[in-house]
């Protein structure tokens, strides 16, 4: 997937920079066979740079690193397979041409299938902060498992990285999104 970088100039001076590289999805069949989960590793380097000269110094700043995961159709609340089935007595009389009475037995099996869905939802996951302690400062992580259960349909990640930093007059965060890609 191709890096991304982001970069701001604070009101108080200071030049703020996120960039993510080396990002990659390794999607992998999931452990537990079933179509309502995947299963991936990814691989990901976020890097934050504060330079320039700013009116203040720097007090704080961190790194944070993760992925958003997009789930289409949420089925947490299960899906039931059933079946449901009748057995009795019949009992008929017949009147022409000859009357008569019959006697008998009937059986029925009806399946069912009860699937309750909402709504999918977007949620992030974050994989480390980083408090800087000086003007650079990175988190890579390499094949960590994501896996996404109870989900219907498609799944998408997204990278992010984001990076604050604070001095005595102002707050600061830029973040960086990659490329949608899917699960």
């Amino acid at each position: 997937m191709p890096d991304k970088s982001r970069a701001v100039t604070t009101e108080d001076g200071w030049d703020l920079r996120v960039t993510t590289t080396a990002a990659s999805l390794d999607r992998v069949p999931n452990l537990a066979a079933t179509p309502f989960t995947r299963e991936g590793f990814v691989s990901l380097t976020a890097t934050a740079d504060i330079s320039g000269t700013g009116q203040q110094p720097v007090d704080a700043g961190s790194l944070t690193l993760g992925y958003q995961i997009g789930c289409q159709v949420d089925v947490s609340t299960g899906v039931a397979v059933g079946l449901s089935g009748l057995i009795g007595p019949n009992v008929g009389i017949t009147v022409a041409p000859t009357p008569g009475l019959n006697v008998g037995g009937s059986a029925l099996a009806v399946p069912s299938i009860s699937v309750n869905p909402k709504p999918g939802a977007i949620t992030a996951l974050p994989f480390g902060t980083k408090t800087l302690a000086g003007p650079h400062g990175s988190i890579s992580v390499d094949q960590v498992q994501i896996k996404v259960d109870a989900c219907l349909g498609a799944v998408s990640l997204r990278a992010y990285a984001i990076v604050s930093m604070s001095t005595a007059t102002a707050d600061n965060s830029v973040a960086v999104y990659g490329d949608p890609i899917w699960l």
